[in-house]
């Protein structure tokens, strides 16, 4: 699966998107993206002699290099291709490639870092002190403090016309979340509309942005991401992809600036920088997406990170998880390829352990029941 920029794969991603808009029906919808992520695996040779000759064309016509980005891994998240540094192989108008960022100046209520962020801390709501375990094979490791990734949400809340004429509003609405979410210790950190970075739990605690939530990394498994990741909400409201951005260009680059110091602080696997509504599962009907804040076009590149729009969902294959029309309506194409990406991998697994598919669910639900269990009686788990 290439990355998005190479001109190929961009035109035909552009194409695949616009038909599939075109079905009214959800999971026709998602059927149709599935046959035609199929018929990507044939005819290797004629693609590559069709992919070079258009490169070789775009060379002549328009006179410019044309830039490639490594391969994506389609497997579990895991540290390929995560470089910090060097090479940048996003268009001009992107943020640079991640670097490092280091405190420059603390005072009473707010801190500045070495790569210009400010974080406000007007609005601190200390929490109860991080302690998490990851599983592995079922079973959880030891206990843990460190975040071990990042989940972006939207606050979807009421929004005033972002315009001058409109300050006032805008500052009573921003006024008013910010004390909502302190109340609720919702975030580790909110970026409000005009860009202004504000702390609200301390990295040290949880803070309670992701309810049942599910992740995995090569290193294991996440139940329950209040403990594990950090939580960075957006002052907007999701749309979905054929209605344009949702965030402005002051919050990109804020975004961009504290996804820069925590990488670098805490070493966070960039794999591991995703969305709501990529993480959010619903046990009651063991489905995804209980919330999709963070679908659509979420800007990933924009902040310096890979577009981990397409990583394969880990709740539907590692626990059996499933996802109704309803999900795959508001959730946009980019998720519905980790979708497809899943349900192959739940499928090969089935295959491997000579189970019909339903009963490798079953028994992979299971599993996350007796996660949960375990969770709870470790008191760890938290959940809202």
């Amino acid at each position: 699966m290439r990355a998005d920029w190479t001109p190929p794969g961009y035109f035909k991603r552009s194409l695949l998107e616009w038909k599939a808009r075109q079905f009214r029906d959800p999971v026709q919808k998602l059927a149709y993206l599935r046959k035609a992520a199929s018929r990507r695996t044939s005819s290797l040779p004629v693609r590559l002699f069709a992919y070079s000759a258009l490169a070789l064309i775009l060379i002549l016509v328009l006179g410019s290099r044309l830039r490639t980005v490594p391969e994506v891994n389609a497997d579990l998240p895991g540290e390929k291709n995560e470089t910090h540094s060097g090479r940048d192989d996003r268009p001009d108008s992107y943020p640079a490639p991640l670097g490092t960022a280091w405190l420059v100046e603390r005072g009473p209520d707010y801190e500045v870092y070495s790569n210009g962020l400010r974080l406000e801390s007007r609005y601190l709501a200390p929490n109860v002190t991080r302690s998490y375990v990851m599983f592995r094979n079922g079973l959880p490791g030891s206990r843990m403090s460190k975040p071990a990734g990042i989940v972006f949400h939207t606050t979807e809340s009421l929004l005033a016309p972002f315009a001058p004429g409109e300050n006032d509003s805008l500052t009573r609405i921003g006024q008013e979340l910010l004390e909502y979410v302190k109340r609720r210790q919702s975030y580790h950190f909110l970026i409000d509309r005009f860009g202004r970075v504000f702390r609200i739990v301390p990295e040290t605690d949880v803070a309670n942005h992701a309810g049942y939530s599910v992740w995995a990394d090569p290193n294991g498994v996440y139940v329950n991401l209040n403990h594990s990741f950090l939580g960075i909400s957006f002052e907007a409201q999701t749309r979905d992809l054929h209605q344009g951005p949702y965030l402005n260009r002051s919050q990109i680059r804020s975004g961009h600036l504290l996804v820069e110091m925590l990488v670098s602080r805490y070493q966070i696997s960039l794999r591991n920088c995703i969305t709501h509504a990529q993480v959010s599962v619903d046990p009651e009907t063991m489905t995804i997406g209980s919330h999709t804040d963070g679908s659509g076009d979420f800007p990933f590149r924009e902040l310096g990170l890979p577009d981990n729009h397409g990583m394969p969902i880990p709740s539907l294959f590692v626990f059996g998880f499933d996802y109704d029309s309803r999900f795959v309506m508001l959730s946009g194409t980019r998720i519905w390829e980790g979708m497809i990406l899943a349900d192959e991998q739940l499928r090969r697994d089935a295959e491997a352990r000579r189970l019909p598919v339903a009963r490798h669910k079953e028994m992979l639900r299971e599993n996350y029941r007796a996660s949960i269990a375990t969770l709870k009686s470790l008191g760890i788990i938290k959940e809202n």
